[in-house]
């Protein structure tokens, strides 16, 4: 019943795979880098400061800046969650197309490999090839913590691994 817990940091995101009883649970948290979170504050600030000066006059500039801190403070990146277990991967966090907070559910006996995928207009990372359609199921990474992610999971779950294989021999 021990736990294991490996914490790796790079320039694209921070994860953590962290060994469960029956499953591994990985969580990426990927940082806005100073100037991103900069543009987000004044750029939403500046909108709000527009539209409220008609009902508050000076004040809305003191109102703009207020809210242009509390952004740039609170804003800090986007984080995803991959509960691997091996009947299904769940993965929770900014994974759809507007990035907000989602959950998506796949089942391993879908699965046909795992593998980096980096497409374009979308998330990269960890995707979940089926013989229907790719699924994203850990953003944020780029390909060796992907091929870090894959390893751990295959050391896990070695019949999935296995299955895996076969898979790709059979073609």
């Amino acid at each position: 019943m021990g736990s294991d817990t490996y914490e790796m940091e790079s320039v694209t995101a921070n994860y953590r795979i962290e060994g469960l009883h029956s499953a591994l649970r990985i969580k990426v948290h990927k940082r806005l880098e100073l100037w991103e979170r900069f543009v987000l504050s004044i750029g939403v600030s500046a909108f709000l400061a527009y539209f409220s000066f008609s009902f508050f006059g000076r004040w809305s500039i003191i109102l703009a800046l207020g809210a242009a801190i509390l952004i740039f403070i609170s804003v800090t990146g986007s984080s995803a969650q991959l509960y691997a277990t091996r009947l299904e991967f769940v993965t929770t966090g900014n994974i759809g197309r507007r990035r907000g907070r989602s959950e998506r559910v796949v089942c391993t006996a879908d699965v046909q490999r795992l593998e980096f995928c980096d497409p374009a207009g979308q998330l990269s990372g960890l995707y979940a090839v089926t013989t229907k359609k790719s699924y994203c199921i850990l953003p944020f990474v780029d390909y060796l913590q992907t091929m870090e992610v894959i390893r751990a999971i295959e050391t896990k779950f070695p019949g999935l691994a296995e299955r895996w294989r076969e898979n790709a021999v059979a073609k």
